[in-house]
């Protein structure tokens, strides 16, 4: 799937314009809260990923809130449409108690954005007409008191850059949330026995989150293979798509029906378990049984939009899901290490794995290659699969969720994929970052593991910022 065919996710958020009829506006201005309303809606029609739920004219007074009449009828939009978060906005002064009717009926884990416009003009004769600035107060009293979370944005125009920013990551950020909550997660096979830092708590997973962990054992991941002919049309089909527009090497030719019959096996599994995420076990029982390696498998399926973790890294997979949804769904992450500094450039890292990552990041220009895993020939001479070549430069997000005693940190960060050498065997790319030592630092200091993602959109990291608060995780940004 391209980037260019992908549909964006959008997220069903509510908008709640808030309104006190004596201070709506003056003689001079007239009436101020409907029209102020329709500047915002304007502005948040056009903001991606959201899909704007707001009163219309016919339903409230200039679609605004105003009473607690109003604020009931209102109430009953955002349950009707089962909202995933709320924008307050004061069009005015605003009315406090409309707004507390309205949220005290609605769920404390709502994520909320408030905001107040500025008000209209001063008239000549000294009298003002709306005063935002001094009721925000009072309405953001009322969230408080009521034991939501919420950020603020500062008083501002709604055509300023700043208002459609902070609205475009709040939606990004709900839109995560809204699919983080309730995920579940398809185990296939047990961790790797020497990687005991991919543990993970499936209680403190349920329990804050509301996830699921499905584990299918990998014995009988693999019957559901041997139940797929080998001259099977889909499975022909699925091997020509695996070659098309890559160079396979001369050993792997024998391998791409194995291949295309494991990505057939994993997207079945993944809807027999009814999961939006998998954790593999990729190594070595798969290479000794099958002669494959995994790693362009997964790339596929990332590609696809089925999110696919290496190594049976649960809270990897949770990442790389937090992230692909943060991204709007319009490009896909990559599973990576943090693998090594640049041998000669500061503040260079070495974002690599052995060839999992989707074909639709790799750099124009360079060949993509499929072959033998390089680390795996020293467990499996037959091990062809991985797909590699260097990622595609430009701007990217890097995160980590990690969790110690029932507490949940991500780290995260933003930087820059530079076309440089070395040249590094694997799917790779050379990040360069404001201070590689605040990352190793704040890495070791909050327990990041080996594992990462990486994901081709730089607007991700404000989202995820959002994302931890409404979710009490713990936020350590990198420089």
């Amino acid at each position: 799937m391209s980037q260019q065919t992908r549909t964006m996710l959008k997220t069903k958020i509510g908008f709640l314009p808030s309104n006190w009829d004596a201070w709506d506006g003056s003689a001079a201005t007239g009436k101020w809260a409907g029209k102020m309303r329709d500047r915002c809606v304007a502005v948040l029609q056009a903001v991606p990923g959201l899909d704007l739920v707001v009163p219309t004219r016919e339903l409230t007074g200039d679609g605004c809130v105003s009473t607690i009449e109003q604020a009931r009828q209102v109430l009953e939009l955002f349950r009707r449409e089962a909202i995933q978060g709320l924008l307050i906005g004061n069009m005015t002064f605003g009315m406090e108690v409309a707004v507390g009717t309205i949220l005290s009926g609605l769920s404390k884990e709502l994520p909320i954005l408030h905001f107040c416009t500025r008000s209209g003009p001063i008239d000549a004769h000294g009298s003002r007409s709306t005063d935002t600035w001094c009721g925000q107060f009072m309405t953001a009293s009322a969230i408080k008191r009521r034991g939501f979370t919420f950020v603020h944005v500062n008083t501002c125009h709604p055509e300023e850059p700043v208002f459609r920013e902070r609205v475009e990551t709040f939606a990004r950020a709900v839109g995560a949330i809204s699919r983080f909550r309730g995920a579940k997660i398809g185990q296939i096979g047990t961790r790797p026995q020497l990687f005991e830092s991919q543990v993970w708590s499936e209680q403190s997973l349920q329990k804050r989150f509301g996830q699921m962990v499905v584990p299918m054992d990998l014995d009988t991941a693999f019957s559901r293979i041997d139940a797929i002919a080998p001259d099977d049309p889909l499975v022909l089909e699925t091997a020509r798509q695996i070659a098309a527009g890559v160079t396979v090497s001369e050993q792997g030719r024998d391998s791409l029906v194995n291949e295309a019959r494991y990505e057939i096996a994993l997207e079945r599994i993944a809807k027999e378990l009814d999961v939006q995420a998998l954790a593999v076990n990729c190594w070595t029982r798969l290479q000794e049984r099958f002669g494959i390696s995994a790693c362009s498998t997964f790339g596929r399926l990332n590609d696809k939009g089925l999110i696919t973790a290496c190594e049976v890294d649960l809270l990897g997979a949770a990442t790389m899901w937090a992230v692909y949804n943060a991204a709007l769904q319009q490009t896909v992450p990559d599973f990576i290490d943090w693998t090594d500094l640049h041998p000669t450039e500061p503040n260079v890292w070495l974002a690599w794995h052995c060839g999992n990552a989707a074909s639709s990041l790799a750099a124009p220009d360079s060949p993509k290659n499929l072959v033998r895993n390089e680390r795996m020939i020293q467990w499996c001479p037959t091990c062809h699969g991985a797909l590699e070549f260097r990622l595609k430069s430009g701007p990217v997000t890097c995160a980590r969720l990690v969790e110690y005693d029932g507490k949940y940190t991500m780290f995260f960060g933003t930087g820059e994929i530079v076309d440089m050498k070395p040249f590094v065997r694997g799917a790779y790319g050379w990040v360069r970052v404001k201070d590689v030592n605040d990352w190793e630092t704040k890495m070791i200091d909050h327990g990041i593991i080996h594992h990462g993602t990486l994901i081709h959109e730089p607007k991700v990291a404000e989202a995820l910022e959002m994302f931890c608060r409404f979710l009490d995780i713990q936020a350590v940004r990198g420089a």
